[in-house]
């Protein structure tokens, strides 16, 4: 992709002294925003275009070209591009239609192009699209209108569409926003080259942190996956504008680029998973771009909101908390610095208004951004100002942009009036601090950059491939080398091996063993007899909790084992565990059972009668992916207990997605060797706590032949 993108030369076949002709065009824009590298314009017409040499055919020309940019009839295409190759230029952009996006005919001619690329060893973007950007550069490789501007904002935004269209519209729409944009790639028909090679791309490039595109198909999934996760490493978000979802989208589709294109679900539990923010149209990825361009992530979900309206502030709490987000009341400590600096009929709690008389007041509606932005009790800021004009709206930008720019914490503009407040939309479009003219939009905004946020806590990247196999061997085989169930340490530890959260244990085969671990873990302590045999501890006196002394340790030591012998004369005991006591919080069960027809189903549910009387479960396919995981949470009749109710807090759903994800993965890798798990209980805390595997076992298939 550099030779395409980072070109030392490039060659314009058919290039034209006539501007507003589509050849004229990509050599004006080529030399309005100063391209860097060299200009080789062909056409045997001319001996020179605007100064440059004019060259009678590719071949004339006597230095190496990287990229050809060809904008000829479809039929005079394959002739070029068999000159192009006889002259060893590597790389083409084919701008021109009637290939196959008009039928089998066209879809012939495309099938020819790209023998002659293979046969020349050349790659192709296009046929059918509108080129492509390299803006630092000046590679201004286009023929759209959008390029008729003096000068293009560059920033850290990348642009890969298979639509040339929606991406220079996207493009346009960007511009207008104040967003700098340094690269856009449109891929078309793909005969050759597709949007995943150009997202990987822009993706590894130092220049990009946030990168946009819209797809109406996939053709190479496997390379999009890739690039989707390098960008999760990276933390540079990715905002798809995803089209073809519906029967009749499906359809313009595959008659607009030959798109291939999957089911809408599929992608979205795809994105959900990955972090990919999914647009629903082109205000939504302005709106998102503009969000991420700053670079900057709440670290909770707490927000303030600061107005000069109370109804605004109302309607901005209520989107807010539509998008997850919660609107804490200040502490009164707080309260009190705000009331320092608004005027005593405004309002200190939150949502905080400052009235529109604090806005002339000199610098108090600057220091009162910067209290809330200061405080710990906040995350995040949205900022609603509703009418001002003039030099009034330029004061308020330069105060917002002041506090924008010295905190690491995210601020959006809500400014809700038309064009006499452009003066202070300009100084923020200047400054990057986002702007939106609805409070339901940035409040949007800020719940997305929320969500990527906590996806970005939360995801974990995949471990190398040897890594993977070294665990998956282990699980394997420690499942094929059991004729039965694995105790609770055993299956803890293979576990261990996904992330997932284990009681802190020891397997203790001593008294006295037994009291110098629980020492050294501090009291209270639970025991457990550990044995494959005695699956069912509770039954057989195997179990026993609050235990707060040495002495009563040895003396449970002793009972337990005594209890496991009368249960199970023949049982295999390997000692007493040694278990941390974890405090109460709501109990839950997950399990993994394997169908010999539909493969591994994973399932999840609350503990207690929860489980054994109400039969409170829900089942998936395994692997799972993060949306699936959440909505499981959401799927059981008593999703109210994990939500909080009756006074009780809500718990971690975090770190119970977590949990579910890696033994989605467990399932995945240890393949048809496993037949079942069962971890139950799961005791889950309030939100932000975690959650604690108390007990669990896995039992190997027998009958695998893998």
């Amino acid at each position: 992709m550099r030779y395409f993108m980072e070109p030392t030369g490039v060659a314009i076949i058919g290039a034209s002294q006539d501007f507003k002709t589509i050849n004229g065009k990509i050599l004006k824009y080529l030399l309005k925003h100063k391209y860097r590298g060299q200009i080789y314009p062909v056409n045997p017409k001319y001996q020179e275009i605007e100064g440059l040499i004019c060259y009678s055919s590719v071949g004339a020309i006597p230095n190496q070209v990287d990229l050809a940019l060809i904008a000829v009839a479809a039929a005079r295409v394959l002739g070029i591009l068999r000159d192009c190759g006889a002259k060893g230029i590597k790389r083409a952009v084919i701008f021109s239609s009637g290939f196959a996006e008009t039928g089998a005919e066209g879809k012939g001619i495309q099938n020819k192009i790209n023998k002659i690329a293979q046969e020349f060893q050349m790659r192709l973007i296009g046929p059918n699209c509108l080129g492509i950007l390299n803006v630092s550069a000046g590679l201004i490789a286009s023929f759209s209108a959008s390029m008729e501007v003096d000068s293009i904002k560059r920033g850290p935004v990348a642009l890969v569409s298979q639509s040339g269209a929606v991406g220079f519209m996207l493009f346009n729409l960007l511009q207008e926003a104040g967003v700098g944009v340094n690269f856009v790639i449109t891929t078309g028909n793909e005969a050759d080259v597709t949007a995943g090679e150009g997202l990987a791309y822009v993706v590894e490039n130092p220049n990009t942190k946030v990168i946009l595109t819209y797809l109406e198909g996939l053709r190479d999934g496997e390379s999009f996956k890739r690039t989707a996760e390098r960008a999760a490493v990276a933390g540079k978000p990715m905002i798809a504008l995803k089209v073809g979802n519906s029967a009749s989208g499906q359809k313009a589709a595959a008659t607009h680029t030959a798109a291939l294109t999957g089911s809408g679900a599929a992608y979205k539990s795809y994105f959900d998973k990955m972090g990919i923010i999914q647009a629903k149209d082109s205000d939504d990825v302005i709106d998102l771009a503009q969000a991420f361009v700053p670079g900057k992530l709440p670290h909770g979900a707490k927000v303030g909101i600061v107005t000069m309206s109370g109804g605004v502030g109302i309607l901005l709490a209520d989107r807010s908390e539509e998008w997850g987000l919660q609107v804490p009341a200040l502490s009164e400590a707080l309260q009190e610095e705000v009331r320092k600096v608004i005027p005593s009929f405004g309002c200190a709690q939150n949502p905080i208004d400052v009235t529109a008389q604090s806005l002339n007041q000199g610098e108090e509606f600057k220091k009162c951004l910067k209290i809330l932005l200061a405080s710990e009790e906040l995350d995040m800021l949205i900022v609603a100002i509703t009418m001002a004009t003039g030099k009034l709206a330029e004061k308020i930008g330069l105060d917002i942009v002041e506090a924008a720019l010295g905190t690491e914490k995210p601020l959006v503009v809500s400014w809700s009036v038309g064009q006499v407040a452009k003066p202070g939309f300009d100084v923020l479009k200047e400054a990057g601090v986002p702007l939106y003219h609805s409070p339901a939009r940035a409040a949007k905004a800020m719940g997305a950059l929320y969500r990527y946020g906590n996806f970005q806590r939360n995801w974990k990247a995949p471990e190398a491939d040897a890594i993977n196999q070294i665990r998956q061997g282990k699980i394997q085989l420690a499942l094929k080398e059991s004729s039965q169930a694995l105790s609770e340490h055993a299956t803890k530890e293979l576990l261990e091996l996904y992330g997932l959260p284990v009681t802190k244990e020891y397997v203790a085969t001593s008294g006295e063993e037994a009291v110098a671990i629980a020492e050294k873990m501090g009291y209270p302590v639970v025991m457990k007899i550990d044995s494959p045999d005695i699956l069912h501890k509770t039954e057989a006196g195997g179990v026993a909790v609050n235990i707060s002394s040495a002495k009563e340790v040895e003396a449970k030591f002793l009972e337990i084992m005594a209890s496991g012998l009368v249960y199970n004369p023949q049982a295999k005991i390997n000692g007493i565990l040694m278990q941390e006591q974890v405090p109460p919080g709501v109990e839950v069960i997950i399990g993994l059972q394997r169908d010999p027809v539909l493969g591994t189903q994973i399932m999840f549910g609350l503990g207690g009668i929860f489980v054994e009387v109400l039969k409170d479960v829900v089942l998936k396919p395994v692997p799972l992916s993060r949306a699936d995981a959440q909505k499981m949470l959401q799927d059981i009749k008593g999703a109210a207990l994990l939500n909080g109710v009756r006074g009780r807090p809500a718990v971690d759903q975090e770190a119970l997605v977590e949990i579910l994800l890696g033994v989605s993965q467990l399932a995945v890798e240890a393949g048809d060797s496993l037949l079942s798990l069962d971890i139950n209980p799961v005791t889950v805390l309030e939100r932000g706590k975690g959650a604690k595997i108390l007990d669990g076992v896995l039992v190997g298939n027998t009958l695998s032949t893998g």
